[in-house]
């Protein structure tokens, strides 16, 4: 078990060598060494002698708040640390024609993996969605003109108001738009939000896997406190693991209302929604996809990344097959 998601109120201690974790009033222990991280999702209560045994078994524990944020996290020790990567990622990122050239790749593969979300549901008999493809399409071709970052992202901005302008022809109940983050004011906002944190939180924990500088990035601006390689490797897999488990858990009628809970305007999730919706994500993250699970594509990717920046080979952005 590489990431174990801990979705309701919960306690944690080292009992010896092993995490116990109590939930209304039931134990279960889990061998640390089984774990790599460990993320909370609900309020939960531990100590300092759990995490010294967490940094010593190199467990990362990442916290989220009431309303499904990312708000922090434990890292353990850098086993990887390398500064010949490091100068190298350094030296790419303050070139701008090569760090714009890996940051049109990565808003490439953002672009096919939606593009291939839309093209399945067209195969499957949905009609409406030409024009929106034809758009998207339209974007894509703009992006190797795109010669700074403020305009890739409004490339971006642009293909994902298309892209989810067309979710409604899948299902009217997608027909969510605009976009709204902080906080969601329905279901599907509330959803995006939640399943997009988990995705950036799985890719910075295999980011960590590597001896890549999390705070260099390459599309989004680098920042205090976030790991904005984190957030330019999250694009091309939040249409894989983001949005089509949205699709998929509508057509399977899993999604409940007692999954939500919504007040003056805001959603947000219910415990029972948290818990679900985190186990479902858990068994997206180790579908297999051409002998891979998609964690292993994303660790994959990162490395593509640091081969690149060592000149080991160019990297391509993980794009899925339509």
């Amino acid at each position: 078990m590489e990431t174990l998601f801990v979705s309701r109120e919960a306690r944690l201690r080292r009992r010896e060598n092993t995490l116990s974790i109590t939930i209304e009033g039931k134990t279960r222990a889990f061998p640390i060494e089984t774990i790599g991280h460990l993320v909370l999702l609900a309020e939960s209560t531990l100590n300092s002698k759990l995490l010294t045994l967490c940094g010593k078994h190199g467990v990362r524990l990442s916290v989220f708040d009431y309303y499904g944020y990312f708000k922090g996290s434990f890292e353990p020790f850098n086993r990887n640390p390398s500064g010949q990567v490091k100068l190298a990622q350094a030296e790419i990122l303050l070139n701008e024609t090569q760090r714009m050239a890996l940051a049109r790749e990565l808003v490439r593969g953002a672009a096919h993996n939606m593009q291939a979300n839309l093209l399945y549901y067209r195969y499957r008999g949905k009609t409406g969605l030409e024009a929106m493809l034809k758009e998207m399409k339209r974007l894509v071709n703009l992006i190797p003109k795109a010669q700074d970052s403020s305009t890739l992202m409004g490339i971006e901005g642009n293909l994902h108001q298309w892209y989810y302008k067309a979710w409604k022809l899948i299902d009217p109940v997608l027909d969510f738009t605009p976009r709204v983050r902080r906080p969601p004011n329905n279901p599907i906002n509330c959803l995006l939000s939640f399943l997009n944190q988990l995705t950036y939180t799985i890719v910075r924990h295999e980011l960590f896997k590597t001896h890549l500088e999390e705070t260099f990035s390459l599309l989004h601006s680098p920042g205090n406190g976030r790991s904005s390689l984190s957030l330019d490797l999250a694009e091309p897999f939040k249409p894989i693991l983001a949005d089509s488990l949205i699709f998929r858990m509508l057509g399977r009628k899993m999604l409940d209302a007692s999954w939500f809970e919504q007040y003056e305007g805001v959603c947000l999730l219910s415990e029972t929604g948290r818990r679900n919706i985190a186990e479902q994500f858990s068994i997206r993250l180790e579908e297999r996809y051409q002998d891979r699970s998609f964690r292993e594509w994303i660790y994959r990717e990162a490395l593509a990344i640091e081969r690149h920046f060592l000149g080991v080979a160019e990297y391509e952005s993980f794009k899925r097959k339509v």
